[in-house]
């Protein structure tokens, strides 16, 4: 079954974000200092167990018109994407992003994006806008050490403009 969690069932993801995201920092800083509350979690659970997931995380591109006013537009970020290893293989992800995909664009939203290891797993999916994100960003969009680009989907909008930066 693939469906967005609760948030009151948001730490069913723990265990499975600690398997493929070691790192005692990111989990404090997350779970229990409540960073993960702010978000929407979508799981793929098989008996009760979560196999794989993507969280969303609400944040705002910045650009500026042509007269140097600067605008925001809502993009949901998506991090913490990821499969057990023992269950890879199986479309598991696709499930995951699909649905977030149909669900941001039912919201509207012009495009999405997150950050991988590995940028061709999600070209399939339509992540072909690549961009390098600014270092101050690295803690909002907790970024993997070494990783410096997002890779960006369309939803409604027409064409991706890369914003200039990213903020909360």
């Amino acid at each position: 079954m693939v469906r967005f969690l609760k948030q009151e069932e948001y730490g069913k993801t723990r265990a499975l974000n600690e398997l493929c995201f070691p790192g005692e920092e990111f989990a404090r800083e997350y779970y229990d200092e409540g960073g993960i509350l702010e978000n929407r979690v979508i799981v793929k659970e098989l008996d009760g167990k979560v196999v794989a997931q993507a969280h969303l995380a609400p944040r705002k591109a910045w650009y500026r018109r042509p007269d140097g006013t600067p605008y925001f537009q809502r993009v949901d970020y998506i991090l913490c994407v990821a499969t057990d290893p023992a269950y890879r293989h199986r479309g598991f992800m696709d499930e995951v992003m699909e649905l977030a995909i149909r669900k941001l664009q039912e919201e509207g939203q012009p495009w999405t994006f997150l950050i991988a290891v590995n940028k061709e797993i999600y070209r399939h999916l339509g992540f072909v806008y690549d961009w390098t994100f600014n270092p101050e960003e690295e803690d909002l969009l907790y970024a993997d050490e070494g990783l410096t680009e997002c890779s960006a989907r369309l939803l409604c909008a027409e064409q991706f403009v890369k914003p200039e930066r990213i903020t909360e």
